[in-house]
C-alpha cells in the first residue's frame, strides 16, 4: 500500500495569506489596491498564488539597523 501525499498548496485565500504573513486582512487588501500584491479571482474567491506571495515578500523593503540600536 502506498501512502498518498497531497501536493503542496499553491494558492491561498485572503485570510490564509494574512495569517501566513502576520498581517491583517485589511493590509492584504491595501497591498492589492496599491498594486504591490497580485491576486486572482475564481468565482467569489480571491486567491493569492505562492509565486505572487514570494514576489511580494521579495519586494518588501529591508529593515536597516540604526547605529544607536545595535546589539553589543
Amino acid at each position: 500500500m502506498h501512502a498518498e501525499t497531497s501536493p503542496a498548496k499553491r494558492s491561498f485565500r485572503v485570510d490564509e495569506f494574512a495569517a501566513r504573513n502576520s498581517i491583517s486582512r485589511s493590509q492584504v487588501y491595501i497591498e492589492m489596491k496599491e498594486g504591490r500584491l497580485n491576486a486572482r479571482k475564481v468565482g467569489s474567491a480571491t486567491l493569492i498564488t505562492i509565486e505572487d506571495e514570494s514576489a511580494w515578500l521579495a519586494s518588501l523593503p529591508q529593515t536597516k539597523l540604526h547605529a544607536g540600536n545595535q546589539a553589543a
